[in-house]
Order: structure tokens, then C-alpha cells, then sequence
């Protein structure tokens, strides 16, 4: 085919052709689950707070109630404070079928994060002709969401990230430059980060795809 022809099939194929949206719904649909349990999310770091595990709660709840508004969740509070209402000592399987039973849900939600201590790095030029020193924090979030009759794992994902908190930067004969800041002060926005990634599952996407004009 000559050039010529070659362009001309082009040109009527975008003639002949328009791009669309479609929306591909959420690899896992929630709604068939009348009320879903969600156990407070918690932290084994030291560096954690009610707050924090009130917050990754609330987001992750958030999140996906913003993708699929019809799920209800019933809020059961920390572990401990559920296991105890049931007479158990750890989150089993008789715990599970005991949580369902006494707050009516047929499945509940669990989610544990982890802070870890600031790790410094350093790097150093070739030559040393320039230093880097910086300091970073990582967070990983898990979360699973149970079964109350059979005390099966129906879904579980995990996110993680790092963020640098501090730095300092120096090239030969130039002045160096520093930056610090509180990690303590951005943990929630970090935790919000993984919430939403950890959702991703329950969330609907959207594609452009090409097809034939009518």
C-alpha cells in the first residue's frame, strides 16, 4: 500500500472511530454483605497513638464507603475491647463466630500498621565531591477482612511506603543545605497514603478505549 493509501486508511479510521470511558467496577463488590464489623486498626510500634489508630479507621472506612456508598459498617471498637465482650483471648475462629453472633455481622474487617524508627542513610560522591545524608520513615499497613461462620480470610492486602523526614545535602565549595522535620507530624497523612492504596480493590477504575463510530 503506498503512503498515500496508508493515510488515507488513517485518516478514515479516525474518522470512523471515538474514544470512550468505561468504568470497570471493583475487582471485590461488598454490597451482598448486609453489615460489616470493622475492629479498631492498631499499631505494635511504640510510636503509634489512639489517634493514629482512630484515623487509619476512619480513612479506610472512608475510602470505601466513597467507592461503594451502600456498605454499612458496624464500628466494634479496639480488639481488645471486642475479644473481651465475647470471652475471648485472641482473634480465632470460635472469636470470630462469637463476634458474629452477638453483634450480627457476617464478616468484620481487621487492620494493623507499623511504624518503624527513623533510619539514617549517607552517600558520598565520587571524589567526595558531594555528600548526601538523609533520614527516612517507613510505614506498612495490613488489613484483612474475615469471615464469621467459617472464620475465613475473604480478602487481605497490604501497603507500604517511605518518606523522608530529614536531609542535608553538600557539593564541593558550595554551601550545604538541610531540611527537618517531625515525623510525628505527618504520620496521619502518611497512613491515609496506605489506606487508600490498600483499598484499591474496592474501588471502580476507568479506561479509555477506541470503538467504531455508529
Amino acid at each position: 500500500m503506498t503512503g498515500l493509501g496508508l493515510m488515507a486508511l488513517c485518516l478514515w479510521g479516525a474518522a470512523c472511530a471515538k474514544t470512550i470511558v468505561v468504568e470497570i467496577p471493583p475487582r471485590i463488590d461488598l454490597q451482598p454483605f448486609q453489615t460489616i464489623g470493622i475492629v479498631e486498626f492498631y499499631s505494635t510500634s511504640p510510636n503509634a497513638t489512639d489517634a493514629l489508630n482512630q484515623l487509619a479507621t476512619q480513612k479506610f472506612m472512608s475510602e470505601i464507603q466513597g467507592a461503594q456508598p451502600q456498605v454499612r459498617f458496624l464500628e466494634l471498637g479496639p480488639e481488645a475491647q471486642v475479644l473481651h465482650s465475647v470471652g475471648r483471648e485472641r482473634l480465632d475462629l470460635e472469636a470470630l463466630k462469637a463476634i458474629g453472633k452477638k453483634y450480627g455481622v457476617s464478616s468484620i474487617f481487621t487492620g494493623v500498621y507499623v511504624i518503624s524508627d527513623v533510619k539514617p542513610s549517607l552517600s558520598i560522591g565520587g571524589g567526595l565531591s558531594s555528600l548526601n545524608v538523609a533520614a527516612a520513615v517507613n510505614i506498612s499497613l495490613v488489613s484483612k477482612h474475615w469471615d464469621t461462620n467459617t472464620g475465613a480470610t475473604i480478602w487481605t492486602d497490604s501497603s507500604h511506603g517511605q518518606w523522608n523526614v530529614a536531609g542535608f545535602h553538600k557539593e564541593a565549595d558550595r554551601p550545604g543545605s538541610i531540611s527537618i522535620s517531625n515525623p510525628g507530624d505527618y504520620y496521619g497523612q502518611y497512613i491515609e497514603q496506605l489506606d487508600y492504596a490498600v483499598t484499591d480493590s474496592f474501588r471502580p477504575h476507568y479506561q479509555r478505549r477506541t470503538v467504531p463510530k455508529q
